[in-house]
């Protein structure tokens, strides 16, 4: 991944389940349930926001008390896409 941010495959296609979300994978026929702060974040992957910049918007959108960091979830939440094949190499 590179500094510009993590990008989002193309056929991905988004569905509201509940309090979850559901990515499907078009190509792959594949299923993915994620949560909504995780859906925050796969809405990001536009490949335009570094991820100190999520990082950033997430601390303001949820309100994030001051010292709490989410840097190692919010790495976590990208390596899940890239693992799933979610997101493309820029």
């Amino acid at each position: 991944m590179n500094m510009k941010g993590p990008l989002r495959k193309e056929g991905i296609l988004s569905r509201k389940l509940g309090d979850e979300w559901m990515l499907y994978d078009t190509d792959k026929g594949s299923i993915h349930i994620i949560n909504t702060m995780a859906e925050f974040v796969w809405k990001m992957c536009d490949g335009s926001h570094p991820l100190d910049e999520m990082e950033k918007r997430i601390e303001d959108v949820y309100s994030v008390p001051g010292g709490a960091t989410l840097k190692r979830d919010l790495e976590n939440i990208v390596q899940s896409f890239t693992n799933m094949g979610l997101l493309v190499s820029q």
